[in-house]
């Protein structure tokens, strides 16, 4: 009897432990390990969105959040939005009526997104890590205001966003995708419909300068353009 009883324990234990395994996270009070802080807020994080694609999202100090996932209908343009701090969490609202929560966990910083009209008391949409950038990466994972130097395009006005993972994305052009990497004095961006740039910074400007796909990058640019962040 004393066997049956015990036995019977043991199944009331396993079957709590694989209901709990199952269940979806959400972020609870009391969960926080340590209050995240405007300090450690602001600046480039690197987060994933449901189907495990790396964006990034730059927090500004005056509550601005810019987040260079593409995905979207704007496509290269990002997305724009504001932050805040909230009990020690970082909410993060987005125009598109989405929202994204940051809370420090047992094992690192946990990001918890819930998509538009979904109700915020319920499971999230999806759950993942978040990392802050503190790279080189940092100083150009965001998205980018320019115009073309194509001459064909009369300087038409596009954006470029960089993630912090090396690709690169234009709104511009049936081929817009690319990737870009560290150079001397800035970075360099290669777009796979063969557009190269060479974007550095001067004092507080950013230059970029283009080559037309063909051109040796060797010769002069096709031409030269400034560049500026986007940060609202």
């Amino acid at each position: 009897m004393r066997l049956m009883k015990y036995i019977a324990m043991l199944i009331v234990a396993a079957v709590g432990l694989l209901g709990s395994a199952c269940a979806s996270p959400s972020p609870k009070s009391g969960t926080i390990a340590t209050e995240i802080t405007r300090d450690v807020a602001e600046g480039t994080w690197a987060l994933t969105d449901s189907e495990n694609g790396l964006f990034d999202v730059n927090l500004f100090n005056d509550g601005a959040a810019i987040s260079n996932w593409c995905k979207g209908v704007d496509g290269a343009k990002g997305e724009q939005g504001t932050w805040k701090i909230e009990d020690g969490v970082l909410v993060l609202n987005w125009s598109d009526g989405s929202l994204d929560v940051i809370q420090l966990g047992q094992i690192g910083f946990e990001k918890y997104s819930y998509a538009p009209r979904v109700n915020r008391q319920g499971p999230p949409t999806s759950f993942g890590q978040a990392v802050k950038v503190l790279t080189y990466a940092a100083q150009w994972a965001g998205v980018w205001k320019t115009r073309s130097a194509d001459p064909n395009l009369k300087k038409l006005e596009f954006y470029i966003c960089l993630q912090s993972n090396g690709a690169a994305m234009k709104s511009i052009d049936a081929i817009n995708t690319g990737w870009w990497q560290k150079q001397q004095g800035g970075i360099a961006v290669y777009f796979s419909d063969g557009w190269y740039m060479l974007i550095e910074r001067e004092g507080d400007s950013v230059k970029a300068k283009s080559w037309a796909p063909g051109v040796d990058h060797a010769s002069a640019p096709t031409g030269i353009v400034s560049m500026a962040q986007v940060l609202e």
